[in-house]
């Protein structure tokens, strides 16, 4: 019996390790930051939001898409997004399996931002992306 429980603890903490570090999807969304805030009841969490144009998707014009995203603790990220809210920026983000409380409200979190070349003439000195 004792077996049994220690193999079945070892599996749930196998499968919450992958869910907890496991990576679905890569990528970098690109558009206008719209706004960051710190957000939440028990777990405060700092999250996002980028208006992302999409052209061709509407006959006049551009349709105004938002993408939500949340930022891990990180108070550099968290400053260098808050200097640039406004800016047209690149997100880099990892999409996770799961959302886990603690670590944001969405499954996309962001983990690097560049300013694009119109956005960094606006702000003068910001390195970007390494």
């Amino acid at each position: 019996m004792n077996k049994v429980v220690i193999i079945l603890v070892a599996i749930l903490l196998a499968v919450m390790a992958f869910f907890y570090f496991g990576t679905y999807s890569e990528g970098v969304r690109a558009g206008t930051l719209i706004k960051i805030s710190k957000r939440g009841t028990i777990f405060k969490t700092y999250e996002g939001q980028l208006n992302v144009n999409a052209f061709g998707a509407v006959k006049k014009g551009t349709l105004d898409e938002s993408f939500e995203f949340s930022i891990p603790k990180d108070p550099e990220l968290v400053q260098r997004m808050e200097e640039l809210t406004g800016h047209d920026v690149q997100l880099f983000y990892k999409e996770k399996y799961f959302v886990f409380p603690w670590l944001g409200e969405t499954k996309y979190m962001v983990d690097d931002i560049k300013a694009n070349e119109n956005a960094a003439d606006q702000e003068s000195g910001f390195p970007g992306r390494n």
